[in-house]
């Protein structure tokens, strides 16, 4: 309950960055996310640093930092790849998508979790959380085509609400490695209760690379 607080706090005050930083304009955009690009891939090398000094063998195809990074700018090319010259609606969905998949996940997990996905890397993960955060995120794209604004075309609505949820899992699985080879707890300390914005963003950075394709489809 001592963290519960400034957990909640701080949780509210990044999406309400993010969600301002998007709708207000591309420049408070593009200033937010390089400042978001800087830190994480800050926080990425020096957990990479503290992998090398251990005298691991990191296996990924990219080093953290540059893994971080290209993400980062793949996912801030995303509200300029449409027939607009900015376009925050698809950056905004992108991100309301992540953050139904990972809540819901969070809370059909913790009340439903019995059967593990057998992640070395993300031992709480359960199935029905992730099933969950799935079924949530895959609705909320029908309703979003349907009742609140056509943002994609139906198909590519319904793939984003589908693909999210795997590769935000794909995201937290690979930072979780990352992390238990520096052999930290969290990326850094910046966001009270919930570490460093590498932590924050790990299921977008995951998403980034996928969401851009289809947006430019």
């Amino acid at each position: 309950m001592i963290n519960f607080l400034p957990r909640l706090i701080s949780g509210v005050l990044y999406i309400v960055i993010i969600f301002t930083s998007i709708v207000i304009s591309f420049e408070t955009f593009i200033i937010v996310f390089s400042i978001f690009t800087l830190v994480s891939t800050y926080e990425a090398n020096t957990l990479y640093q503290k992998i090398k000094s251990k005298g691991y063998n990191y296996n990924h195809p990219l080093i953290p930092p540059l893994y971080v990074l290209l993400s980062m700018i793949a996912l801030i090319y995303i509200p300029f790849s449409g027939d607009v010259k900015y376009d925050p609606f698809l950056i905004l969905f992108i991100f309301i998508l992540i953050w139904i998949s990972d809540t819901m996940s969070y809370f059909f997990g913790s009340l439903f979790g019995r059967n593990n996905l057998k992640i070395e890397a993300s031992p709480n993960k359960t199935w029905e959380g992730f099933i969950g955060g799935l079924f949530c995120s895959v609705f909320f794209s029908y309703l979003s085509f349907y009742f609140i604004q056509e943002i994609f075309p139906f198909w590519k609505t319904i793939l984003l609400g589908f693909t999210i949820p795997i590769f935000g899992l794909f995201g937290d699985i690979v930072q979780s490695k990352i992390k238990r080879k520096a052999g930290v707890k969290d990326s850094g300390n910046i966001i009270p209760g919930h570490g460093g914005l590498f932590d924050r963003l790990d299921s977008a950075i995951g998403n980034s690379f996928f969401v851009l394709i289809i947006t430019i489809l």
